[in-house]
Order: C-alpha cells, then structure tokens, then sequence
C-alpha cells in the first residue's frame, strides 16, 4: 500500500546496541534460509536482495547495496526476548527516494485533530494480525487485538509552506499491542534513509524551518526516554494498577473523510471495508471532531465553532494527562476530556492544585472572557521549560492552536472569579 499521510508527539525511542544483528549470522538481521555474504542479508535463501552497508569482504552474489528491502510478510513477533533491532525486520515500512512507503495490508491513516509535536509533520498508519479486527468504542481509544501494531513517523521539511520538498524523516515509532499492553518501540532513522535503529536512551535534535506561517523556528526536538512515556501514556485501571494507553485512535478523531486518488470516502467506513473494523454503528451516531489540520484564521468563527475546535485540542494535546484517570487530572483536578461537562473541572474559575511558578502569576485556570487571565493560556503559549504544556512533545508554541483557545476563551460570557 502506497498512499502517505502524515503523523503527530515524541514517544520513547532506545538503543539497543548488544541486540544488532551480526552480519549474516541467521539471527533477526538475516531473513534468509542460509548467508549470502552480503552484510545484514535480507534476501530469502540466497536469492540475492542486499539491503546493508556495502560488502566489508565477502562476495555480494545479489544486486549490490540497492538499498530496496524484500516485502514478504509482515513480521510483527511479541513473543521475541527484545525489540528487533532495525525497523526493517518488521517488514511493515521503509523509506524510497525519502517517501515511506508501507506493505500490504498496513492501513495509512489520519487524524482530524492532530497531537502538536514542534510541527513535525506525521504519518500514521497500522497493522492487525490476519484474521483479526480492531473493535469500535465511542469515546475510549479503539480496542486493537494483540499482537497489532501502529506507525508513526515524524519527519521536518525546511520550509513547511511546501511539505513535500526536503523532507527528512528523524524517527518512527511502533507501537505494538502484547499480552500486558502496548509498548512503544521507538526507532531513529540513519542520516542515508537505509533503516532505522532501535533507541531508548533518549534523543535531542535542534531543527531549523519555516513554520505554515512563513516564520522561522527553531525546535529543540525531543525524542524522551523511555521512562518519560508514563506521564503522558500511563493511566489508572482502577484497581491500583495502571496501564499504558493509545492516545490518537478514537472514533472522533478518525471520523473523517480519507481523500487520495480515488473517490473520497469516510476513514471508519474503509477500515470496515478492508475488514478490520469491527463494531461500526451508522455514521450519524459517531462522534466527530472539529478539523484542525489545516493552519488558518479563526477571524470570523462563531462562539460555537471556537468551543467545539478549542474542546478539542485541549482533548488530544491535554486531556492524556488532565483527565480522572491520570495522576496530573487526578492532582490539579483539571479535566479537559471532550466529554467532561463539570465547568469548574474544566477549569472556570478554579485556583490550581499544582501550577506553582508555572501559572505565570495567574490565579485561574481559566477566567471566563479574558485570556489573558487564565494560567491554561498562558501555559499553552509558554515555551520555558516547567512551564510549557504539554511538558513533553513540544519545545515552541503551536500558533493555530493557541489562537483557537484563547479565541474559546475570549468569546465565553465574562465572568469575575474574585
């Protein structure tokens, strides 16, 4: 499958360097029935694909280092000791001519509201075992079966105005669903494009571009360690115990038209066609989000459509953390999940339970027609370090973001919270 669509958030990725394949050895590194000299061989008993560095000794008998992988099946195994090494033994995606390119029956997907991630640009897509469907739940994350994975990748292009041209992609992350629940496996791509290494120590890259709105940036790009992912992934069961989550695959988010080459067709509806989803109930009856891919001008938009497109950005960029479920909701007692209808959890005129030097002097979380006034703006638009929120995923402000919200803000009723 060929179609591209662009991803979302750094999650963890690692280095694993005692787990890289040896050359030829048979292990992860060698898919083949026997080595054919060729380094990190590919190919299928000798057939002769050699997708590795160039030969250090031994005789290549394929075509020499073309850098094209063989497809074959999808190799998505949870019952391995540790992670592969290289993304290239999935066999779920790799990079032609700095295009992803995906296998069959790896499903591209996008989301209406994107998770902000410093602009990167993300491409998502995922896999379910054969024979296997993901089911439909209407405001949780989808329910996927084990062994499932999902891709997503992150890439910058110097000038953002046009996407498409100097694109480079930094890392992508699989996540895959075990027995205990997803982990993240996150993968950091090599300066050449060939394959991309397992990494979970950590990774800060300084990016220069020109944002959708011609300005210049400059991003402090962090790929977090692995045990930075809990505070944005991990959730309560309950019971005492957590678990980690999936944030951007919920029916609102996914309840959207997939437009490519063919007629345009609803996203949710395909999946159904592919037979990957189960539980679909008819369109009408599925929550939908405000379209927030698009970089614009809220110049015009009623109180109605700001609330809408603010409720939900705060969901997907926010409410991770600030819902009943998560230690930093549980903590502030701010909840910002689309479906909270509490005002004062929302945070109208409620004094923070845990902003400290980061409510930039501010008493509310929000004040009801002022902006200016309220510690989520001010929070949002802060690109100081133990300010910033999210406190991960992002080093600058997201401009189209903030405007909506404070836009959101602005339009409600004034209130006097003193």
């Amino acid at each position: 499958m060929k179609s591209v669509c662009w991803l979302t958030a750094a999650l963890c990725l690692a280095a694993c360097s005692e787990a890289q394949p040896s050359r030829d050895s048979g292990g992860p590194g060698d898919l083949g029935a026997a080595a054919d000299g060729g380094a990190n061989d590919l190919g299928q008993s000798d057939q002769g694909v050699d997708a590795g560095e160039p030969d250090a000794d031994l005789p290549d008998l394929g075509p020499a280092d073309t850098g094209v992988l063989p497809w074959g099946e999808v190799v998505v195994d949870i019952n391995l000791p540790r992670p592969p090494a290289l993304l290239s033994e999935y066999r779920l995606v790799r990079l032609e001519n700095g295009v992803l390119r995906y296998n069959d029956r790896v499903v591209p997907y996008e989301l209406a509201a994107p998770l902000f991630s410093d602009y990167a640009i993300k491409e998502r897509a995922i896999w379910v075992p054969p024979g296997t469907q993901v089911n439909y739940q209407d405001l949780e994350a989808f329910d996927f079966p084990i062994g499932s994975a999902i891709i997503k990748s992150f890439s910058f292009a110097p000038d953002l105005r046009q996407p498409e041209v100097g694109r480079r992609v930094i890392e992508t992350r699989v996540l895959v669903k075990y027995a205990d629940g997803w982990h993240a496996l996150p993968y950091l791509w090599r300066p050449d494009g060939s394959d991309a290494d397992y990494h979970v120590r950590g990774h800060v890259e300084m990016v220069d571009f020109i944002d959708p709105f011609g300005a210049p940036r400059r991003a402090t790009y962090l790929v977090p360690q692995k045990n930075q992912c809990t505070s944005c992934h991990e959730l309560s069961d309950g019971q005492g115990g957590t678990f980690t989550t999936i944030i951007g695959p919920k029916a609102r988010y996914l309840n959207r038209l997939e437009l490519g080459p063919g007629p345009a067709i609803n996203q949710l509806e395909r999946w159904v066609g592919l037979g990957i989803l189960a539980g679909l109930p008819a369109l009408d009856q599925v929550p939908s989000s405000a379209a927030l891919t698009t970089y614009g001008s809220t110049v015009g938009w009623t109180a109605p459509e700001l609330e809408r497109a603010a409720r939900d950005y705060l969901d997907i960029n926010c409410a991770h953390c600030h819902n009943p479920q998560a230690v930093q909701g549980v903590t502030s007692q701010l909840y910002l999940n689309v479906d909270n209808t509490d005002e004062f959890r929302l945070g109208y005129c409620k004094e923070p339970g845990s902003a400290g030097s980061g409510a930039g002097g501010r008493r509310y979380d929000i004040v009801p027609g002022h902006p200016d006034d309220s510690i989520v703006t001010y929070r949002i638009e802060s690109e100081r370090a133990g300010e910033m929120m999210p406190l991960l995923g992002r080093s600058l402000a997201d401009t189209f973001g903030t405007r909506v919200v404070r836009g959101w803000i602005q339009s409600l009723p004034s209130r006097n919270c003193d």
